[in-house]
């Protein structure tokens, strides 16, 4: 039991390490800016690779996939009606549906 810290770091480390591995991306920078907005975000990470409607916040969803290296990995962005940044995240616009992150 006393081993386990030492088990246990390391695996936090990696998860946390892919994920701040692109947030230096220029999507992730505009997305992270406080008044991002969808122009402002698509501007930032050209096409995005799918759009969905999000009732539950009367908006908008866009994925995209990141890349770096031989790693990729799923980031998604919603929108309300206006345009302005609601949620956003390092997973699928279907994913983040599945979780509920749309109802809070």
């Amino acid at each position: 039991m006393r081993y386990t810290p030492f088990l246990i770091v390391p695996l936090l480390s990696a998860c946390s390490f892919s994920f701040m591995k692109f947030d230096n991306d220029p999507l992730v920078q505009a997305t992270y800016a406080t008044n991002a907005t969808k122009s402002s975000v698509i501007a930032a990470g050209g096409k995005p690779d799918s759009e969905m409607n999000v009732p539950e916040i009367n908006g908008t969803c866009i994925n995209y996939t990141l890349k770096k290296d031989a790693e990729t990995m799923p980031f998604y962005v919603a929108f309300d009606k206006n345009g302005n940044r609601k949620h956003y995240g390092y997973i699928s616009c279907q994913q983040a549906r599945a979780k509920g992150v749309f109802s809070q």
